[in-house]
Formats: structure tokens, C-alpha cells, sequence
């Protein structure tokens, strides 16, 4: 590539009035201990606190690094390839060049602005992967794939980057996913004056190389970090990691040595643009684009784009998670230990060569977002994993381990999976509409740009916002009991929306120092059905939004108890044989009165949620059941943010009318064309409770502790009343 002169000449304004060579010079013999203010130390322990979440390990990292000591556990090494496996070369055709970029989300790349400055200089572009010596000094194949602008392309001048879609297959057919991507942390103190870093790059379009030291912090700005490391062209778009490979800066300039503001080359001589690249310059510091500034101006770009949901909702533990489950694949630990992947590694690292002679040996890893890795047992067989678990399932529940993942589901337009909850999922003769709002339409959150348009469809289930209160006035769901698998269960990952706003959706921002949970309104686990494993994953996945969970107490949500057997129980038994299908309907009781806590005052937390489980009984008539269960006495006792351990006794839970949730919650239940659901209820019994109970909390039960007209207290499952 030629000379980036409008990069290079914001970068020496940035730097004016700083003399970066002393700077350096200086620098070289102190610790950041020396060099760094207080804060940004008290900082930089505090980020590592969370990563780590282990108070012995922060103390050891925080020490070594604020000292500048140079030991580094031998894990180090492989760390580092791990780290650089997202790395790609890119191959530009306007203009012919090279440069380095690296993934940041499944299918998203991150580059310079300079590099790919529209969509259609993406278009000819091509990533390549594995560019790179193995173990024996050997070229590895390149794994080449298109970027797709089409899908997703964002870009700044100003911060000089690009965000660009990246074709999930290579044209051999190779799978992006096993690269991973590297997790970008919206949170500052990832790195301080005089800390050591590190980037990994393709120079001049060489094979992936990386400066493991004489790579300092020199200054941190608000934008940018200046850094001594040692680059060559091609090594735009690079990332620059700290001592813990966390990427702290996207790697994009110099700042060039200058002569009455002529910039210099390594031969002592002006720079002549005419003839000389960017090879010939002297530079005195390395410059790179903060990765807090960078996610700070992608939310504000495309605050509601799916792709980037990894970006946005990155912290420091959920990061950690990712970069240790991918270590797990090169270090010979956990799943991959008894892999022949792992001998090799391990035989290599010793010092010697494997016996054999050369050889190729195809190891299948199943990768999830998290870095979750499984290897995909061998048995001889062509047949996939996925295509086994498949196979098995017509005779019995296919069973998978945990670390099995798919990708995402991001098409939520017309024409998707997400067809949203069936009226007619019991059969043509017993349907079951989605609750009528009636005067809570004028609450409901409006999809953008859909007027009057309030229900959000997803695999197998929907659900409606409540616009002030920021949760689900409702979530309705279509359960296949008879072909739902019985699935491991990956690490959550939570996501907002993009059909209605982020600021109208409560996320992890909420959680994090709480005793509250992200409630699963509609069960991850009734969603586990479909046609194969695949479906089974991505419908449960899709339960995994902001807006089907609700705030539940952790004690209450992590049980599983009465609350989580109830629709089951219910299912086993009243439902046809054999069939064990149902629609559940839930939602959090969204009382006037709902306190709040005192961080976010603007949240009422629900002390109460509901639950009707409808379904077709053996002698094919409709049944449906109501139950409440009631927080509010753990959260008075116990309080929100206390770790503490709570009887599940505490909890109140109780089957009651359905005209009771209907008055609770505003809503009205229909049954086919003019009929109620509560008409098929067992506990019909007029206005007995209504008369009774105001909508209030706390008023399930009287002074004298008994339980008020119209309630079941249930103890047990038998407790429930079926008829």
C-alpha cells in the first residue's frame, strides 16, 4: 500500500508539542509502576479483578505487570497463538496491497478505514487465515474468504476503522468459525503507561508475525495509545494486545520522525512521496485507535445491529471465557486432552519431533461463542455429529455435550425461522390466541418503523413489551414436549433486539451487582424441539434475548422446583398420550407498586409472576391452569444485592383462577373464536377471588397468614388441582 499521508499527518498533530523519542528513551528503564498516575493503576487492577474474578491471580498479574517484570508463565506462548488465530491478511485489489485484519464477532472483521474505505473496495478483497509456519516451520495452508459488505459495512474516517461481514464459508467450503474472533471490552483500564504490548500483524503481506517486547505504552490519549513496537506496511489493522492478550487498540499509523515538518526516512533524508513508501520512514512511536472509542462509536452507528451484539455486550469475564475456551484447543486441556491434535502439540512443545513421518490428521473442533470447544468424536464414519444426533433422535432423546453450539440465528426479517407462537400448535379445533392487550396496547412498545405493530416473533414463541416498564407484558409459547431433545446446556449468551429500540430493553448493565438473575420468562428448555438437533439449539438460543427475561431472584431461578415443574406436571398429566404438546403463556405482574432499586430508580423489579399452562387432556377436551408465584417475601428478607443462601421454602406458590391473572395483569385470555380460557379451568369459581384481592403486592396472603379466597397454596406438584 502507499504512504496513508492524511493518517500519518493526524497522528504528528496529535503528537505535536511531545517529544516521543525522549519520551521513549525515558521510558525504556521504568516500570508502569513509575510511569502510570494512581488511578490508572487502581484501574487496571480493578479490570483485572474482572477478568480473573480470583483475588489471588489479579494480585499476582497486577504486580508482575505494574513491576515490569518480564517472566511470564510458559502458557504465555500458547496464549498467543490462540490470540492469533482471528488474524487474517487481507488482499486488496484498489489499490494492489496488503493489510492485517481480525475478527471481532462471529462473521464481522475489523480494519482501518484506509484499508477498506467502502463497501466496494471490500467487495474485492479477500481474508485470508492460517497464513502462517506450523510447528515445524512449515507454510500452512491459507483458508481464504470473501468479506460480504452487503450484510454489514460500517466505517470512520475520523477513528479509522472499518467493520466489515465475512462469508461463513471459504470457497473450499472451510467454516469461519473455527478462527473464533477476539473479544473487544468497552471498559478502560486494559492497559497503562509503560505496560508491555503486543500486535500481531501480517508485515508486507508476510506470513503472521508478531514483537513480543520492546513494545511499551508510551501515552494514552482519549482516542488513541502511541506504543514503541516494531511494524511494517501491512500491518494496518492490526490489534495490539496487553500482557493478558485482551486487544486494547486497532493498530492503524506512525508517527514519523520530522525535520521542519518534513517527515524523515531511515536513511537520514526528506521524504520523497514521489518515490518512497512507507517502509522508507522513520518513525519514533506507533499509534492505535482505543478499543473503548471504537465500541463507543460502533453503538452509536448501529446500536441495534445483531451482528455486533458480541461488541456491545462484551465484559471483561465473558471475554476471559472466550479466550480460555479457545486456549483449551491448543493447549491440550479439557475436551481436546485425549485428542491426537493434543499429543502432537504436546510432542512439539517437549522438543522433539514425532516419530512418524509426516502426515495429515483432520480434527473436527466444535467452537462456541463462548470458545467452548469440544472435539467432534471420530468413529471411523463420515457421517457429522449433527447428522448422528439427528439420526438418533427418531428412536430416543439425543444427548450432547454442553459445549456443542450453533451459529446464531440474525435474520429477523420476513422470510426467517422466526415464525412466533401458534394459535393452532393444539390442533384446529383448540385454539389458543395470543392474550388481547386491551387497554395495555397504548402501553406495548412499537416495533421501529411499524406502527402499531407490538408483537415480536421468535422460534416457537412471541411476546409483547411493556414500553415504560422495559418487560414483557406477556410471553406465549408453543411446547413440543413429544420431540424435544434433551439437550446440554451452553453458556448464555444474552442479546437485545434490534426490532424495537436498546434503550427500551433492561441488559446485563442491570444484573451485575445484584442477587437478581435474567429470568428466563419462556423456558430455554421448552424451546429444545424441532426436526433435528440444529433447530433444537437455535430455537432454545433464541430464548436468550433481553426481552423474554425478567428479574428473579438467583436463588429462586437457579432451583429447579415446583416453579420450573409446574407446566410439566401439568403436561404429564392431562395431556393426549403420546402428543405432549401445550401452550404456556407467562409474565411478570407488573404492578404500579413494584419497588426499585436504589442503583437504577427508573427499574421496577416485579415481586410476582404468572404462568397458564394450556393443553389437550386424553379425553380431548381443553384444560388450562393458572399459578402465581410471589418473590417478595426472599427479596424482603434477604435483599437484592447480599449473598446470601435462601430457602426455596421462601417462595410463595400458587395455582389460582385465570380471572385472577386476568385482573392482575389487564390482560384477557380468549379460547377459539368466542370463548375464555377461563372457561376450561378448573379452579373457575366465579368472582370469589376477585372481590377479595386488590392489586397490590404482598396480598396473597391475609394478616393471619392463611392463604385469600381463590388461592391454592402448593407445596408439592401433587398440590395442584387438575380437575
Amino acid at each position: 500500500m502507499r504512504i496513508q499521508r492524511a493518517q500519518i499527518e493526524k497522528a504528528r498533530r496529535r503528537a505535536a508539542g511531545l517529544d516521543l523519542t525522549r519520551l521513549a528513551d525515558t521510558s525504556k528503564d521504568k516500570t508502569p509502576q513509575d510511569l502510570a498516575p494512581a488511578d490508572a493503576q487502581e484501574n487496571r487492577r480493578d479490570l483485572l479483578a474482572r477478568t480473573f474474578g480470583d483475588t489471588r491471580q489479579t494480585e499476582l498479574v497486577f504486580e508482575r505487570l505494574i513491576a515490569g517484570n518480564e517472566l511470564q508463565p510458559v502458557n504465555y506462548l500458547p496464549h498467543g497463538i490462540v490470540a492469533g488465530r482471528p488474524v487474517c491478511r487481507l488482499t486488496l485489489t484498489e489499490p494492489h496491497g496488503w493489510a492485517t485484519g481480525f475478527l471481532i464477532a462471529p462473521g464481522v472483521l475489523l480494519t482501518n478505514n484506509h484499508v477498506l474505505p467502502s463497501a466496494q473496495s471490500a467487495r474485492s478483497a479477500m481474508a485470508e487465515f492460517d497464513l502462517e509456519l506450523d510447528v515445524f516451520d512449515r507454510l500452512k495452508t491459507p483458508v481464504a474468504f470473501g468479506l460480504n459488505p452487503d450484510r454489514l459495512f460500517l466505517t470512520s474516517t475520523v477513528l479509522d476503522y472499518s467493520v466489515v461481514a465475512v462469508e461463513e464459508r471459504s470457497a473450499n467450503g472451510a467454516s469461519l468459525d473455527g478462527f473464533g474472533y477476539l473479544p473487544l471490552i468497552a471498559s478502560t483500564g486494559k492497559a497503562i503507561e509503560g505496560e508491555w504490548l503486543t500486535i500481531i500483524q501480517h508485515p508486507a503481506g508476510q506470513p503472521k508475525q508478531l514483537c513480543i517486547r520492546e513494545n511499551q505504552l508510551l501515552k494514552r490519549m482519549d482516542d488513541v495509545l502511541w506504543y514503541s513496537t516494531d511494524t511494517l506496511p501491512g500491518t494496518s489493522g492490526a490489534p495490539v494486545y496487553n500482557n493478558t492478550w485482551q486487544v486494547v487498540a486497532l493498530h492503524h499509523s506512525g508517527v514519523p520522525d520530522t525535520k521542519n515538518g518534513v517527515m524523515q526516512t531511515v536513511d537520514a533524508r526528506d521524504f520523497d512521496p514521489g518515490r518512497d513508501d512507507e517502509s522508507a520512514v522513520k518513525w519514533i512511536a506507533n499509534e492505535g485507535i482505543r478499543v473503548s472509542r471504537l465500541v463507543e462509536d460502533l453503538k452509536r452507528a448501529r446500536p441495534n445491529e445483531p451482528m455486533l451484539e458480541p461488541v456491545f455486550n462484551m465484559t471483561p469475564e465473558r471475554a476471559q471465557s472466550i479466550i480460555d475456551g479457545y486456549a483449551r484447543a491448543v493447549i491440550g486441556q479439557g475436551a481436546v486432552a485425549a485428542s491426537p491434535i493434543a499429543s502432537v502439540v504436546a510432542t512439539t512443545l517437549s522438543g522433539s519431533k514425532p516419530a512418524m513421518g509426516p502426515r495429515s490428521i483432520t480434527i473436527t473442533l466444535d467452537i462456541d461463542d463462548d470458545g467452548r470447544v469440544a472435539v467432534r468424536q471420530q468413529d471411523g464414519a463420515t457421517e457429522s455429529f449433527v447428522d448422528r444426533q439427528e439420526r438418533e433422535s427418531s428412536t430416543a432423546p439425543a444427548a450432547r455435550p454442553p459445549e456443542y453450539n450453533v451459529p446464531f440465528d440474525l435474520n429477523y426479517g420476513a422470510g426467517g425461522a422466526r415464525k412466533g407462537y401458534d394459535p393452532v400448535f393444539l390442533g384446529p379445533n383448540f385454539s389458543v390466541p395470543l392474550p388481547d392487550l386491551g387497554s395495555l396496547k397504548s402501553e406495548a412498545t412499537q416495533l421501529l418503523g411499524q406502527k402499531g405493530k407490538y408483537v415480536l416473533d421468535y422460534r416457537g414463541y412471541s411476546l409483547v413489551m411493556h414500553a415504560k416498564r422495559k418487560l414483557a407484558i406477556y410471553t406465549a409459547a408453543s411446547v413440543n414436549g413429544g420431540s424435544r431433545f434433551k439437550l446440554g446446556r451452553p453458556h448464555d449468551e444474552w442479546r437485545y433486539d434490534p426490532r424495537i429500540d436498546r434503550s427500551a430493553q433492561i441488559g446485563d448493565y442491570y444484573y451485575a451487582k445484584n442477587q437478581f438473575d435474567r429470568g428466563h420468562l419462556t423456558r430455554y428448555e421448552d424451546m429444545e424441539y424441532g426436526a433435528s438437533v440444529t433447530e433444537a439449539l437455535q430455537s432454545a438460543a433464541d430464548t436468550l434475548h433481553f426481552t423474554n427475561c425478567s428479574m428473579q431472584h438467583a436463588k429462586f431461578n437457579q432451583t429447579k422446583a415446583l416453579w420450573q415443574g409446574l407446566e410439566q406436571h401439568v403436561l404429564e398429566q392431562s395431556v393426549k398420550a403420546n402428543t405432549f404438546a401445550a401452550q404456556v403463556l407467562t409474565g411478570p405482574v407488573l404492578d404500579p407498586g413494584d419497588p426499585v432499586w436504589e442503583r437504577f430508580k427508573d427499574v421496577q423489579y416485579p415481586l410476582r409472576f404468572w404462568k397458564i399452562a394450556v393443553a389437550v387432556t386424553s379425553a380431548q377436551q381443553l384444560f388450562a391452569a393458572g399459578f402465581i408465584l410471589d418473590q417478595s417475601d426472599v427479596v424482603d428478607r434477604y435483599g437484592i444485592e447480599a449473598a446470601v443462601e435462601v430457602p426455596f421454602s421462601e417462595f410463595k406458590t400458587y395455582q389460582v383462577p385465570i380471572e385472577e391473572i386476568e385482573r392482575l395483569t389487564g390482560l384477557t385470555f380468549p379460547a377459539g373464536k368466542s370463548q375464555a380460557l377461563q372457561n376450561f379451568d378448573p379452579l373457575k369459581s366465579g368472582s370469589s377471588a376477585r372481590s377479595t384481592l386488590s392489586r397490590r403486592p404482598r396480598t396473597t396472603e391475609s394478616a393471619s397468614g392463611e392463604t385469600l379466597p381463590g388461592y391454592v397454596t402448593l407445596s408439592t406438584r401433587d398440590d395442584i388441582v387438575l380437575g
